[in-house]
């Protein structure tokens, strides 16, 4: 090989080195600064939505996993939560049934003639859901790995070291969207959370469960089973939005 090809080689050497080296120091790493005050993408998404909405029910969580950690508060509080987090999209107009009791005991009450008749609830103005959404626990670890401190107990029911130092936690659900007209399935799938700290972030802002942890679920609070369940809510919540056909979007709007 004469000199002057080696040279050659040696000059294609070291460009390829170069662009490899810029490739490599530069557009790694993106880090996206967020100013005080302003709005996470989540919610810039649920504040520009103004067109018609869909009409929808949650009905309580269920447990599918059978390890003896589940109460009917945490379901109510896990439906609370959906509930809480569809309501925020801004798409849905969301309606209550996990306090239904208390609804129609206020109309009995206006209908019982003690109170005023110009401010007592009508009977018969509930309205009906064109959706149920339907959820159920099929996997939960509040204590996936690692773990020290004491055990947490709910009305009996363990829950899996929430009060100690465990490292991890992870939470599937089974979530479905049903016609509530003809009992059809319109959509299914299983989202999944884990967490091994209790960084919320992001989590809180827009509709991935934002607000207070509802019913009986405040055991969870700053723990990675509240991040893993928040996780959860997040997916399933951007999962029946996109998957909710066009046509029950019709109601009100711009």
């Amino acid at each position: 090989m004469n000199k002057t090809v080696i040279l050659r080689f040696s000059l294609a050497i070291m460009f390829l080195g170069g662009i490899l080296s810029g490739c490599l120091s530069t557009g790694t790493t993106t880090n996206i600064t967020e100013g005080q005050g302003s709005p996470t993408i989540d919610e810039a998404q649920a504040e520009s939505y103004n067109g018609p909405k869909a009409r929808v029910a949650v009905a309580q969580f269920k447990d599918k996993t059978g390890k003896g950690w589940w109460t009917g508060e945490i379901g109510d509080g896990m439906a609370d939560q959906l509930t809480t987090a569809l309501f925020n999209t801004n798409r849905y107009i969301v309606l209550e049934r996990q306090t239904l009791d208390t609804v129609l005991s206020e109309q009995d009450l206006g209908a019982s003639g003690r109170v005023r008749e110009d401010t007592a609830a009508a009977i018969g103005e509930i309205e009906g859901a064109e959706l149920l959404v339907v959820g159920a626990v099929t996997e939960f670890e509040g204590a996936a790995s690692g773990g020290g401190g004491g055990v947490g107990g709910w009305g009996g029911k363990v829950l899996g070291s929430i009060a100690g130092g465990f490292k991890k936690a992870h939470m599937a659900i089974d979530v479905r969207i049903i016609d509530a007209r003809t009992s059809r399935i319109l959509a299914a799938t299983s989202v999944e959370g884990e967490a091994s700290d209790v960084n919320l972030g992001g989590l809180l802002g827009g509709w991935g469960g934002s607000g207070a942890l509802a019913g009986g679920l405040g055991g969870w609070k700053n723990t990675p089973t509240e991040k893993a369940l928040r996780i959860c809510i997040k997916k399933a919540v951007d999962f029946i939005v996109t998957k909710t056909p066009q046509h029950y979007y019709h109601i009100g709007g711009n």
